[in-house]
């Protein structure tokens, strides 16, 4: 999904496709992706800069870190972005100001939308999955999951099992 800079006017771009991204773009372990991503992505030139607001949907199999399940996690993601050439961009011996942390840059004269809307995925992955709001996580003694059976251990009732019992 490589798109040449030079198609792009002043008057902007419009892309869209539905497609089927690899699962090794997710950072999440053991994540995959349940349906096809579907993106938006406008363009606009501004000078130099390339102006980019998008949106992607798609549905991503997530484990719950509380209980260890799997559950889906669905996608529906807007974006704005500021994409700067690199090659006009001076660096050296320079801080970067609150403006310059709003750019992505670009080389060249090729902008690769897949590796923006696998970014944009990722910031949109919690950092902490939970499968719902109120998930009871695992019980740490028998190891029941509380959101589908009661403990039998002592824990659930409030009491200390006996090999946590400090003296």
């Amino acid at each position: 999904m490589i798109l040449n800079v030079n198609k792009i006017g002043e008057k902007g771009i419009s892309v869209s496709d539905n497609v089927l991204l690899e699962d090794t773009i997710l950072v999440e372990k053991e994540s995959f992706f349940i349906e096809n991503v579907k993106y938006r992505v406008d363009l606009i030139r501004d000078g130099d800069k390339i102006l980019v607001k998008g949106n992607i949907k798609t549905s991503v199999s997530l484990i719950c870190v509380r209980c260890a399940d799997d559950f889906e996690y669905k996608i529906d993601s807007d974006f704005d972005l500021i994409l700067f050439p690199l090659n006009k961009y001076e660096l050296v011996n320079r801080e970067l100001s609150e403006e310059d942390l709003e750019y992505i840059f670009f080389e060249g004269q090729e902008i690769d939308l897949e590796k923006i809307i696998a970014e944009q995925i990722n910031f949109s992955i919690p950092l902490n999955p939970l499968c719902k709001y109120d998930c009871q996580g695992i019980c740490p003694v028998c190891g029941s999951n509380l959101n589908r059976e009661e403990c039998k251990c002592s824990v659930s009732d409030g009491a200390m099992p006996s090999w946590l019992d400090i003296k």
